[in-house]
């Protein structure tokens, strides 16, 4: 059709000619809706059915309790309208004692065999109701839904082709968003992978959540003590016993945010901190770990970690300070480190070589179970900055831990490094308030992440030394995401510490001078398949 136009431009007036372009483009645009109307996606998916090589029954539990009926008839319509047919929908009402509710649910489920409904004579509560439709479930994983939520049309086959492309998973998850009072999509929920340490400061997992039977059975199901969080609390004990755990990036759940739920806003509940600190801090204890939780002391819903019994970690830190042409930054740094409560350190000051080298050459000095690499141009401004680094370290997995990185006017420097291809090394939450919830907590949550920078790094030295150290390739740039991707690769694990904070005085002119297009280069060059990947938190 283009060439027809530049020969129809020679024999039609320009107004005509442009009426052409927008009917070309309108065809264009009928033609790609096409391709998403409702029969077409349908009709991929029978495709995409047809492709798999098993499709196990997947069970879903939906506790109900005075449910306004239009909600749930649009829950239980979302379920029907699965492209996925394996599947089968338990309904338990938790004693709502209303006869028009009971009756509804049971035409639902008489007009539909996947749909099972189970009356409770007397109200016992979510977790009560849950445990109650998952023992009635046949299926061999079991998901849960809400009674006024929505799944897209495709969230059951997301998840059956999760499972088939890695028949050991045992859980997975999605992202989400929520529907308002008048059932507009809002705040969409881009989850992380699957992160431990995020976990226990954030109820993030939420729905869609998908787990096998057997794993939901051993863990003991929901524990009523935990109504308000039960899902939460639940989680945690399923990732005591597995981490075959999976993310659908993608949005499969719909949170109808009403009055009296969480999503319509952190005050709808109350009591939820102190559960939410309960849980983790069971959690951890069950764990063996030297930790518990307390609410966080301003953000709603969001937990911290704080030395269990009071007892702070004990283990010696080295701290070496890369410190070649830096007499003043030295000088602040050292009256600052004063301040320090942690009760075991030294300091190794090292001013030749690259900063690789330097560090290297102090931690063949140092003498302490922990390394902690510091600029020169940090300063210390929180007694406990170095006991909250030591005590997220103790964490299952964890070699390297960096804080709170802030600027003098307060705003983040970084909150761990994100990795990619096209910005191999981009600060997370540059430029927010230090002071905020960042994305869905990750700002003031300590979570597992793919870099951290030898600004402030304090890395286990088992781990550094099994590593190799700093690669010396590197003049003086990419050597500590460097080391962080080898010790992933090695199965160990990054973690930005949301509670231990340092300042540091390194300006944006500085680090642009910095910059080194051949380090870059090498790090893209070495870790390309990774940065292609993306970064998975």
């Amino acid at each position: 059709m283009r060439r027809d136009l530049r020969v129809l431009k020679s024999i039609l007036p320009a107004p005509a000619i442009a009426f052409l372009r927008r009917l070309r483009n309108l065809f264009r645009r009928l033609r790609q809706l096409r391709l998403h109307t409702p029969a077409a996606r349908r009709e991929a998916a029978e495709r995409e059915l047809q492709a798999l090589a098993a499709r196990p029954l997947i069970s879903l539990v939906m506790p109900t309790y005075r449910t306004e009926l239009k909600y749930l008839r649009e829950a239980v319509r979302s379920v029907q309208a699965q492209h996925y047919p394996d599947w089968e929908l338990v309904i338990v009402d938790d004693g709502s004692g209303d006869p028009a509710l009971e009756r509804a649910i049971g035409a639902l489920a008489a007009s539909e065999r996947r749909i099972k409904f189970e009356p409770l004579s007397e109200n016992a509560g979510i977790s009560a109701a849950s445990n109650a439709g998952l023992a009635l479930c046949e299926g061999e994983f079991v998901g849960f839904l809400d009674h006024d939520d929505t799944l897209t049309p495709d969230a059951l086959l997301r998840v059956a082709q999760a499972l088939a492309a890695d028949p050991e998973l045992d859980v997975v998850y999605s992202d989400s968003d929520k529907l308002t009072i008048g059932g507009v999509r809002a705040d969409p929920f881009l989850k992380p992978d699957w992160s431990p340490v995020y976990a226990l400061g954030a109820m993030y997992i939420g729905h869609l959540l998908v787990v096998r039977t057997s794993v939901a059975e051993a863990a003991g199901g929901f524990d009523p003590a935990f109504d308000k969080i039960q899902d939460f609390e639940f989680m945690l004990r399923v990732s005591e016993l597995t981490d075959r755990i999976h993310h659908i990036p993608q949005i499969l759940y719909h949170w109808r945010a009403i009055p009296g739920s969480i999503a319509a806003g952190t005050e709808q509940k109350s009591g939820v901190p102190e559960l939410q600190a309960e849980a983790v801090s069971a959690h951890l204890e069950r764990l063996g770990l030297p930790a518990r939780a307390v609410p966080h002391e301003t953000i709603p819903h969001r937990a911290v970690l704080v030395p269990a019994n009071g007892s702070a970690p004990r283990s010696k830190v080295s701290i070496v300070v890369a410190a070649r042409g830096a007499a003043a930054q030295l000088e602040r740094l050292r009256r600052s480190l004063e301040i320090t409560d942690y009760p075991d350190f030294e300091t190794i000051e090292v001013d030749e070589g690259s900063r690789a080298e330097a560090h290297n050459l102090g931690a063949r000095q140092a003498s302490g179970e922990y390394l902690l690499f510091l600029a020169p141009d940090t300063e210390i401004v929180q007694p406990e900055w170095l006991s909250q680094l030591v005590l997220h370290a103790t964490l299952p997995g964890v070699a390297a831990v960096g804080p709170k990185l802030v600027r003098p006017d307060g705003r983040v420097e970084q909150a761990g490094i994100a990795i990619g291809l096209s910005d191999p090394a981009s600060p997370m939450l540059a430029g927010v308030g230090g002071e905020g919830d960042g994305y869905y907590g990750a700002l003031p949550c300590s979570r597992d992440v793919s870099g951290l920078s030898a600004e402030c790094m304090l890395v286990e030295r088992v781990a550094f030394e099994r590593a190799g150290g700093f690669s010396e390739l590197y003049a003086g740039e990419y050597e500590d995401l460097d080391l962080c991707q080898r010790l992933i690769r090695d199965g160990r694990k990054c973690v930005y510490a949301a509670t231990s904070r340092v300042l540091t005085h390194r300006s944006e002119v500085a680090r642009r001078a910095a910059a080194d297009i051949v380090d870059r280069a090498l790090f893209v060059d070495t870790w390309y398949d990774e940065l292609l990947r993306g970064d998975p938190y």
